[in-house]
């Protein structure tokens, strides 16, 4: 079968970026003819997949998504009839696919206007960016007229979301969580790297580490974890965050803290698993969060995590074996508490913990991902 997979981002150095990287690796061992549509990839010698750049290139910045959109679409209309099924991951890539829906924007915009005051700086910039109008439209296209060949939602509440929002049938929609890769993410590579990992960030063996990874601070959680950190006392708990972050946006906060020799930063990698092991504990007070990956990863890691209940991977998290959930992400006295737990030992063995989360792995996941991608019959580009 002739796939193509299109997303802007098709690598290891993002969440919804991994998803499509996976996906398109998994069905190419599977000996489908996989092409790969985006403006950026990562790419794997080791499998026959066809690469083809699709320009996200755009100014103002906001109009990158639907830059993309309308490359891609044209991209396909130029090749048509050379596909047999198309995988998308967002609202930026062309409709009349199999469409793994990875969030919903209008979701995300009705829960921030619940938890931004409503006269906040953060407020105000939310509403004057034009790249969340931009978004919704797309969306609209997409979910709203209908132009897909199925729809994948990560839990039942992005499916609930779905219909809430955009009158989706229940019918167009399958349930089916993002996963893991078991090979990369797992106690023996922990094992293998933490040492160096720790000598090479430069944390000695009584310091307790929590790490946090994500491409955006505000929207995850990090402000909240932050001062939590510093609330609890222990001058040997530190925080590594790792992901396309702007760190320059919390400096002053830092240095008022105290913390400006405890909290690191690193860039961007697709070697995120050696910072996991480096790591005690993960973290992740996010606000909204259709699934979260990066949860499931560090649990498959062997690390005990706190993670907001907003989070669809939440569903993974078991107190206190793996980890804890807060029921507020902004509320420091809560992740407080929830730290003091984790620095105390509160949590099963890293055995347990990444026992506990194995059914999500990719091979499980995308076995079940190609039956609907092949059950879906010939797509065709609208």
């Amino acid at each position: 079968m002739k796939i193509a997979v299109a997303f802007p981002g098709v690598h290891r150095k993002g969440g919804v970026e991994r998803v499509a990287f996976e996906c398109a690796r998994y069905l190419s061992d599977r000996n489908h003819d996989v092409t790969v549509l985006a403006d950026e990839w990562e790419r794997d010698e080791t499998r026959p997949i066809r690469y083809r750049h699709v320009s996200a290139a755009a100014w103002p910045h906001f109009r990158r998504p639907t830059a993309f959109f309308r490359n891609a679409t044209k991209t396909l209309l130029e090749l048509s009839g050379s596909f047999d099924a198309l995988a998308t991951y967002g609202c930026v890539c062309p409709t009349g696919g199999v469409y793994w829906v990875q969030s919903v924007h209008a979701a995300w915009m009705e829960h921030s206007r619940r938890l931004r005051p409503s006269l906040s700086m953060i407020r105000w910039k939310q509403r004057l960016n034009p790249i969340h109008a931009c978004l919704l439209r797309l969306e609209q296209k997409h979910l709203g007229e209908r132009r897909y060949k199925k729809l994948i939602a990560l839990t039942d509440d992005v499916r609930d979301d779905l219909t809430r929002y955009y009158g989706v049938p229940a019918e167009d929609v399958i349930v089916l969580p993002n996963g893991f890769a078991a090979s990369e993410f797992n106690l023996e590579q922990r094992g293998q790297l933490r040492a160096e990992m720790r000598r090479r960030l430069g944390y000695g063996p009584t310091d307790h580490i929590v790490i946090f990874v994500a491409n955006e601070l505000e929207r995850k959680g990090f402000g909240p974890l932050l001062r939590a950190i510093e609330r609890t006392g222990n001058a040997r708990l530190k925080l590594l965050a790792v992901g396309r972050l702007n760190a320059n946006a919390y400096s002053a906060e830092i240095g008022k803290l105290g913390l400006a020799d405890r909290v690191q930063f690193s860039g961007p990698t697709a070697g995120v698993m050696s910072y996991y092991a480096a790591a005690d504990a993960f973290a992740l007070p996010t606000q909204y969060e259709a699934w979260g990956m990066v949860i499931v990863e560090a649990m498959a890691c062997g690390l005990p995590v706190i993670a907001s209940r907003l989070a669809g991977a939440a569903v993974a998290v078991k107190e206190p074996a793996n980890g804890y959930l807060l029921n507020d992400p902004g509320d420091v006295e809560e992740i407080t508490g929830k730290l003091r737990k984790l620095l105390a030992g509160e949590f099963d063995g890293a055995e347990r913990i990444s026992q506990s989360v194995q059914a999500y792995s990719w091979a499980n996941v995308l076995a079940k991902y190609e039956e609907v991608l092949l059950g879906t019959g010939n797509f065709a580009c609208t």
